[in-house]
């Protein structure tokens, strides 16, 4: 107490005072943990980043065998991982040799001129080893840039309905008989009953988010529509987009209503699917295992999956959800080493079939969908053969287009997507608010390159 007291005193008498000399101080500390940070880092042969624990805890697992393992250094980092990465791109330091980035956050790594684009174009290796050919190709598009791939995708998500068999039946249906959305919607009007929510009265066909647009989306990209085009121009408040919201508002307006609000947590509307309140959800391969586990008891022998209706008589059966890619920062270094290890932990066989079993995810790596996994009947879905339905599904998968202004594009369409349901704007004068925003946030981007171009210029 008494060195304490000293030590206090001395700071005092430093000529600037007692802050600015804690301030210095704790400088220097900061300097010397990233010296030995980066002393640490330059043990290690390549860096691994993710943020996902189900990515990391399946990572270590397969890189425990190597011999080289403890020249690998595997970290998750949850949500700070995009920040952590932003950072790194900016100051280039502390960069990992590998990272996953989810679907969503990937297009603020995609802008510019693709020669600055902080990832290594992929586009080569890809398809000198014919990886496009080996993989659902329609998954590349969410991380490719003007024609350039910028990472390898982790999953292709098909979609399913997920429903109950036994109250179609009693409403005269078989799932053959629902091959296109007017006669899904034909039998859910039949199954609705009216009711106050928090009871067990009511009654509607589909959940459906009135909230967030992800449920509106899926049926966007299952019809062909996008965000952007291939080219990355805005398309968002084009006639399938605008459309496609009106179908969406009608199944809640139509009277009877084919659909109704999903209820405020996946685990209440498990429980309604459990009470026959829904006669069924749409849902991505990876929820399938998160119902499988969070509510065996409640659904194990209920639930069947079939494929969505189509909007047009031989249309596409399935959608997508959800998506990760793993790319290698560019000035990270040691590029060759890190494609091999990106293969070796996205595309290994049986890494791809226990993933399938563990979490119901559908491979990217179309060649392993002979293995005898995806035709095992699965208990909980009544003995159906799940994985075999969803590799095929998987064939029928829509390209979602990549850009630059996708987290943008997430944003703006949730920010006015509840006051479209509730009836406060309409879809058009939505679709085109949020398309008008995009672009000018892509103008005012292309001005300030262009500038910085002309300024660059001897």
């Amino acid at each position: 107490m008494r060195f304490l007291r000293r030590w206090m005193d001395w700071m005092d008498g430093f000529p600037p005072g007692r802050v600015p000399l804690l301030l210095l101080v704790f400088a220097g500390i900061s300097g010397a943990a990233v010296l030995v940070r980066s002393a640490t880092r330059r043990d290690y042969d390549l860096t691994i980043w993710t943020f996902n624990h189900l990515a990391y805890d399946e990572f270590r697992g397969r890189l425990a065998g190597r011999p080289d393992r403890e020249r690998i250094h595997l970290l998750n980092l949850g949500r700070a991982m995009t920040d952590r990465l932003s950072l790194g791109v900016m100051t280039r330091t502390e960069l990992p040799n590998l990272v996953e980035v989810e679907q969503s956050e990937v297009g603020q790594f995609l802008r510019g001129p693709l020669e600055k684009i902080p990832f290594v174009d992929l586009t080569d290796r890809i398809r000198a080893e014919g990886w496009d050919r080996m993989c659902i190709e329609a998954r590349f598009a969410r991380y490719a840039v003007r024609g350039r791939i910028f990472g390898i995708p982790h999953d292709v998500h098909p979609v399913v309905i997920v429903y109950r068999p036994d109250i179609l039946a009693e409403l005269g249906y078989r799932p053959e008989d629902l091959t296109l959305w007017k006669d899904w919607v034909t039998a859910a009007r039949a199954f609705y009953r009216p009711g106050a929510r928090g009871t067990h009265e009511w009654r509607c066909g589909l959940g459906l988010s009135p909230v967030e647009a992800f449920d509106y989306l899926m049926l966007l990209w299952q019809r062909g529509g996008d965000f952007f085009d291939a080219d990355g121009n805005v398309t968002i408040d084009g006639p399938v987009a605008v459309d496609t919201l009106e179908v969406y508002l009608s199944l809640f307006r139509s009277d009877p209503p084919a659909a109704g609000p999903r209820l405020t947590h996946w685990a209440e509307d498990f429980a309604a699917l459990a009470r026959g309140q829904y006669l069924g959800m749409m849902l991505p391969d990876w929820m399938l295992a998160t119902m499988r586990t969070d509510a065996r008891t409640l659904l194990e022998g209920k639930l069947r999956c079939m494929p969505l209706p189509a909007w047009e008589p031989g249309g596409r059966r399935t959608s997508t959800a959800g998506g990760t890619m793993m790319g290698i920062p560019r000035d990270a270094g040691n590029v060759d080493a890190a494609w091999e290890m990106a293969k070796f932990l996205y595309f290994d066989h049986d890494v791809l079939v226990r993933r399938f079993r563990d979490y119901s995810m559908v491979p990217v790596r179309r060649t392993v969908f002979d293995d005898p996994a995806f035709d095992e009947p699965v208990p909980f879905f009544g003995g159906q053969r799940v994985g075999r339905l969803l590799t095929e599904l998987a064939e029928q998968v829509p390209p979602v287009h990549g850009s630059p202004y996708t987290p943008e594009a997430f944003t703006l369409l949730n920010a006015v997507f509840a006051k479209v349901v509730a009836g406060e704007i309409a879809p058009r004068a939505a679709l085109e608010q949020v398309a008008r925003q995009l672009r000018a946030t892509m103008e005012r981007d292309r001005l300030m390159i262009q500038a910085a171009a002309a300024e660059a210029r001897p």
